[in-house]
């Protein structure tokens, strides 16, 4: 399906995308878990991991807007009822650093905890309040992004890292356990987000197949959302994320 010659793309609808506030918010709290364990462990790991995820994937978040492979709104940050206006490439480092440096973060810090039963109820407080801060926020069509998921691009680029996180696992036996319960939590995490906004209709799939000359938007079905939203987690987010542990090794 992904590796047709359909255009499958995510069609983001509401402010998420776009609300500056909830990137910041996401963005403190990562640094908060990091700030937590270095107090705590003496370790700067959470940080190393954070400063590499942000660094890098705002870059791929660049590439992405000056390729328009993902098309963007502007981004606004809220405060006394005003709406500020970000500049386009402070937004692209906020995208970077909730996408990539706030989910490897929480990623790692409860992998290393996925074992301890307050940290676990931790988890699960923090998916729900993602699901609630999803499912409260107000409805809309409005939408803020759209992304090919199968361009030749991304694939060859998905194809990469996921084989360079095979070998990763391979090759270090001693980190294996580590890594494993690092991509468990970043696709348990994200499955819940993604199902919330699926639900509430902030997502959602739109497939173009072509017919003689050209492409024309196919009928709607559920199973190509799923399959592209699986994919989504499992490798634009699990494997791509992954990749970022081996500043640790």
């Amino acid at each position: 399906m992904i590796l047709s010659n359909d255009k499958y793309y995510i069609l983001r609808i509401g402010d998420f995308a776009t609300d500056a506030n909830t990137k910041i918010y996401y963005s403190l709290f990562s640094l908060l878990l990091c700030s937590h364990d270095y107090l705590y462990n003496n370790s700067n790991e959470c940080f190393t991991i954070l400063y590499y995820s942000t660094l890098i994937w705002t870059c791929i978040e660049f590439c992405l807007y000056i390729s328009a492979t993902r098309e963007i709104k502007p981004m606004h940050l809220y405060y006394n009822n005003t709406s500020v206006l970000v500049p386009r490439y402070a937004g692209i480092f906020l995208q970077g650093f909730q996408e990539g440096g706030c989910i490897t973060t929480i990623g790692l810090y409860f992998g290393d905890r996925i074992f301890i039963f307050k940290y676990l109820i931790f988890l699960h407080l923090l998916i729900l309040f993602i699901m609630f801060n999803v499912f409260f926020k107000k409805s809309t069509r409005r939408h803020s992004s759209i992304r090919q998921v199968n361009s030749r691009g991304s694939l060859i680029l998905m194809a990469i890292i996921t084989l360079y996180d095979l070998k990763m696992l391979n090759d270090n036996p001693l980190h294996l356990q580590r890594q494993l319960q690092m991509l468990f939590v970043m696709i348990y995490v994200s499955f819940y987000w993604t199902f919330a906004t699926l639900f509430k209709g902030f997502r959602d799939v739109i497939v173009y197949v072509k017919e003689q000359e050209e492409y024309v938007v196919k009928k709607y079905d559920i199973y190509d959302t799923i399959y592209v939203l699986a994919y989504d987690v499992i490798f634009e987010i699990g494997m791509a994320y992954l990749f970022f542990y081996r500043f640790l090794i």
